[in-house]
């Protein structure tokens, strides 16, 4: 099974960019009133008005952007496998999907979990059988550490 390594830089990258500029969108909307050459309690002047119709354009789009990038992360790791999607049951198949989860568990195992599955039915299996048939054996392993407990 051929695994690929997601690589997120360029996811990451562009989340910082549009983070970046969302803040400059902000400053433009903040910066007549932070800055001082807004007036208080005056009409808005051109540069506020400017800073303004710049300011909520550029901020919204830096969410939006940032919105794609995020969504876009998400799928390359869920493609590679380090994310699992998980799919939405409606209601009304919910009681259907409840009575096929076994069988779509079982359908949906990888090979190392099957493996892993057979190796613990062995185990427990092995340890049944030398409990039942051998049961003296066990006991006699039992006592020889006891035994070398009291000795030490």
């Amino acid at each position: 099974m051929q695994t690929t390594r997601p690589s997120i830089g360029k996811y990451v990258c562009g989340m910082a960019a549009s983070l970046i500029i969302f803040l400059a969108g902000g400053w433009l909307i903040l910066a007549p009133f932070a800055l001082g050459y807004q007036p208080y309690n005056a009409s808005w002047v051109s540069q506020t008005t400017n800073d303004f119709a710049t300011g909520i354009p550029v901020a919204v789009v830096a969410l939006i952007a940032f919105t794609f990038f995020f969504m876009s992360l998400i799928r390359s790791l869920a493609a590679a496998g380090v994310v699992v999607a998980q799919p939405k049951v409606q209601q009304q198949a919910s009681a259907q999907y409840q009575s096929a989860a076994p069988q779509a568990a079982a359908a949906s195992q990888s090979d190392l979990d099957k493996t892993l599955a057979t190796l613990a039915a062995a185990l427990a299996a092995d340890l049944t059988a030398r409990r039942q048939g051998g049961g003296d054996q066990l006991n006699d392993q039992s006592q020889t550490v006891l035994n070398r407990r009291e000795a030490q």
